[in-house]
């Protein structure tokens, strides 16, 4: 009987000091449990700056429908969607038998004009000696006439010899005449020709590309239709609309970054070239267009495009990353950790840019803002930083790895 009591309280004894054991420890686990677990970056300076986005489309430098002068037929095509051609290049060549007949014939035709010429003024000179010689010869009889030496009739004789040359004269100086308008205008009708023959030559007025073709050699050709469109591309422009607020931040020659993101995942550099003083009745925005050198052929028509403009620059500014900035009660707060604690501190904003915002007032260089888990935060909870973790070795980089064939 002794021994069984002996036994029960050593029983009793045991689940005494378990149960006791027991609840010494659950505080101690639950209050580990409650410690949250943040990560936090430092309070720093850096320059934020304000930029306006403007979006457009990639257009061309230059865009010209190659057009015939006149309406014709096809002779020949020589040029290609996507070729590259100078000034100058023939892209057409239009049928022009019919002005090279025209041309032969105003040759032929200025040829005889000129012999007739020729005649003419050769009739003409011998004329003038004829009229020389009556003119004279009417001088003398007048003389000889007033001195008694000569008769009426005479002298009669004289003159109507006279005006008779005089009026052959005049007929020729007018065949002269006529002949000389007559090669004038067989000059023109060859530099008609000419120009007709040049013009039946389609050619690109501008160095670019063939963006598109509207004709193959037969077929028929009219200005109504343009048979080519040729692009410049070495350098692209984007038009973009600007809003009355920001307009005063523009000028010419400003520099700019143009963001295409299905060319390159880098801004490509530009240039304001174009401003206009007047909004656009309908957007009421103001248009300006930007230029980009394009030489490496990324940029094609088309493409979306984003204009990025910095119009304020802010050196020096002290800033927290924007989504460590919370708002308690109507008022912009931040956590600061404090030893093993989040401490909340009430601050004033200013700029926001890319991530980080300006803070003007309630922190200081350096201090640690709390980034994760600000919901649950509260002023004065228990909290614990986290430690950024080592990075992990490649497999097979130990030192103590054995060597191949150990």
């Amino acid at each position: 009987m002794r021994t069984r009591n002996v036994v029960l309280a050593v029983c009793l004894t045991t689940m005494v000091l378990t149960t006791a054991c027991g609840k010494t420890d659950a505080p101690a686990t639950s209050a580990a449990s409650a410690v949250t677990s943040v990560k936090t970056v430092p309070v720093k300076r850096a320059t934020l700056t304000s930029t306006v986005t403007l979006s457009g489309k990639i257009e061309p430098s230059e865009s010209v429908n190659v057009v015939p002068k006149s309406s014709g037929k096809a002779a020949g095509v020589y040029g290609d969607v996507g070729q590259r051609v100078s000034a100058g290049t023939t892209l057409i060549q239009m049928e022009n038998s019919d002005i090279l007949a025209k041309l032969d014939a105003a040759k032929a035709a200025l040829a005889a004009g000129e012999a007739n010429l020729e005649r003419a003024k050769a009739q003409l000179e011998k004329t003038q000696i004829q009229l020389d010689e009556a003119k004279r010869n009417l001088e003398r009889q007048k003389m000889l006439f007033e001195s008694g030496a000569a008769s009426q009739s005479q002298y009669d004789t004289a003159q109507t010899n006279h005006d008779s040359i005089k009026k052959d004269y005049d007929m020729n100086a007018a065949s002269v005449a006529a002949a000389q308008a007559s090669v004038e205008q067989n000059k023109a009708a060859i530099r008609q020709n000419e120009v007709d023959l040049e013009n039946s030559r389609v050619f690109s007025p501008i160095s670019g590309i063939i963006a598109s073709k509207n004709v193959n050699a037969g077929e028929s050709v009219s200005a109504s239709t343009a048979p080519f469109v040729v692009i410049n591309m070495q350098t692209v422009q984007i038009n973009a609309g600007v809003s009355e607020a920001d307009i005063n931040q523009f000028k010419l020659g400003l520099d700019v970054d143009v963001r295409v993101p299905a060319a390159s995942p880098k801004p490509f550099k530009g240039k304001v070239t174009k401003l206009s003083p007047s909004a656009d009745a309908k957007t009421k925005t103001y248009p300006v267009w930007v230029s980009v050198d394009n030489t490496d052929d990324l940029l094609k028509a088309g493409m979306y495009a984003e204009i990025l403009v910095t119009t304020q620059r802010l050196e020096n500014a002290l800033t927290v990353p924007s989504d460590a900035v919370v708002e308690r009660k109507g008022q912009k707060v931040v956590y600061i950790l404090d030893g093993d604690k989040a401490v909340e501190r009430k601050v004033s904003v200013g700029k926001v840019d890319e991530g980080l915002t300006q803070v003007t007032e309630g922190v200081a260089e350096g201090e640690k803002v709390i980034t994760t888990g600000l919901q649950a935060l509260r002023d004065g909870v228990a909290v614990r930083e986290e430690q950024a973790k080592p990075q992990e070795k490649p497999a097979g980089s130990s030192q103590n790895a054995p060597r191949q064939g150990q």
